[in-house]
């Protein structure tokens, strides 16, 4: 399995990835983990690295990591946690070394910044499938330099090779928007030939199958699978909680930057408060995790003092525990083309503590999950009547205590880690089986 996100590494990306290394030895498959050495992450958790079950082998191998000329550029510290593709979006000003950096990650490293992991990786992975007695390979992206990676050793071995797409690649939020022509063409012929060798292509939603085959129709054969984000029920139990407040509290997990952001449902907030100021007394907001600078701004604004609450990144388990001492688990998706297919990890996280969704988010695959299985409410981000009234409803339901999470059980437990980790050896078996018959 090659993750460029395993533990140490905070955040979303890590999740999927490392749940599925804690379960899989139940169901009879022995993972050895590939990642980097000393990589520098946007966020880092070092209670995450309790998870991996001991007898689990992790490699680490070399990378060259550009931020360490990009800290130099920019003034930034060591050890302080930062990306490159998120912290600079949406900044209406910008350092001008700050703007080179971003043309230099654009123009030249493709796929991705990691791109200086490729040949260490690639070195070290030969020597681990020959020790190791591998039988398969799992690469998951973003980043796609991971994807760079199994397709060579996937040429190298002959193995059979399942790449998983947590985002979709070219334009996708998660990568560049723009790139000099020579550098997309070179990108769109390395999205294709991951997409023609892989044995299995395993994506979190369906839209990240609709776009990867907007580019590339003629790959649309029976190896996709379907195999969706999820919660682990473990994160739940005996979380040290912070104490509820008297208020109805809505609690967003994750990063507000450029474009995503809660503009439309401040301008909400600001109607509802000249409508009905005691309304200020009655409702609390908290954001945890990294947040642009423009967007506190906007959040620091003196009539809405009080009612925000912003809090760094957080280990998992503390940020667990925020959402479970909140009412409603707040969802903010941008109003993008590009959106409709994602299915951000948070959601899920979302569902697995069991309060009302209230997603601020375009038609597409989220929205269509959340109506489907009554998680909650679906507003589009940018109809400020339609924030108003949902808000006015949550409030109603909190203040007459029948504010309920409606999902039914069955329903929510088909996220679990555990379940989807089942799932995925599955596939892993069936895959390995008919490249036996296949050899035979």
């Amino acid at each position: 399995m090659i993750p460029y996100y395993f533990p140490p590494s905070g955040g979303s990306g890590v999740q999927r990835t490392l749940k599925f290394v804690k379960y899989l030895p139940e169901f009879g498959c022995e993972p050895v983990v590939l990642t980097a050495k000393n990589a520098d992450y946007p966020a880092y958790d070092q209670t995450l690295v309790k998870e991996i079950p001991k007898g689990v082998r992790v490699y680490r191998s070399k990378i060259i990591e550009p931020y360490a000329v990009y800290r130099k550029l920019t003034g930034k510290k060591m050890g302080e946690a930062l990306d490159v593709s998120l912290l600079t979006l949406g900044a209406k000003k910008r350092h001008l070394s700050e703007r080179f950096s971003e043309w230099v990650r654009d123009a030249f490293f493709v796929p991705d910044a990691r791109i200086g992991w490729l040949p260490f990786a690639v070195e070290m992975g030969k020597k681990i499938i020959r020790r190791e007695n591998i039988d398969l390979l799992y690469t998951t992206a973003p980043p796609y330099t991971t994807l760079l990676i199994g397709l060579f050793l996937k040429r190298a071995t002959g193995l059979p090779w399942l790449v998983d797409f947590r985002d979709s690649w070219i334009g996708w939020l998660t990568a560049p928007q723009w790139r000099p022509k020579l550098s997309r063409q070179l990108e769109l012929w390395m999205e294709r030939s991951v997409l023609r060798e892989a044995d299995r292509i395993l994506v979190v939603s369906g839209g990240i199958k609709e776009d990867l085959l907007s580019r590339h129709p003629h790959l649309d054969d029976a190896r996709w699978v379907l195999l969706p984000n999820g919660y682990d029920t473990r994160d739940f139990e005996n979380v040290p909680a912070p104490p509820k407040d008297n208020r109805l509290t809505l609690t967003y997990t994750g990063s507000l930057y450029g474009p995503r952001n809660p503009h439309y449902l401040l301008l909400a907030l600001k109607e509802l408060f000249e409508e009905k100021p005691e309304l200020r007394q009655q409702l609390k907001f908290k954001f945890i995790g990294r947040i642009g600078e423009t967007i506190l701004k906007e959040l620091r604004q003196p009539e809405f003092e009080g009612v925000f609450e912003t809090l760094p990144y957080l280990k998992h388990k503390e940020s667990v525990g925020h959402l479970l001492a909140g009412d409603v688990s707040l969802l903010i998706i941008d109003d993008a083309p590009v959106n409709k297919g994602i299915l951000t990890g948070k959601l899920f996280e979302y569902i697995g503590a069991r309060r009302p969704i209230l997603a601020l988010a375009p038609e597409g695959n989220a929205a269509e999950l959340i109506r489907r299985y009554r998680l909650g409410y679906v507003v589009h981000p940018k109809d400020v009547a339609g924030i108003k009234k949902v808000l006015s409803q949550l409030l109603e339901n909190w203040q007459r205590g029948a504010l309920q999470f409606e999902a039914k059980e069955t329903d929510v437990l088909q996220f679990d880690r555990r379940r989807l980790a089942e799932k995925l050896a599955a596939i892993f078996r069936e895959v390995t089986d008919c490249n036996k018959r296949n050899t035979l």
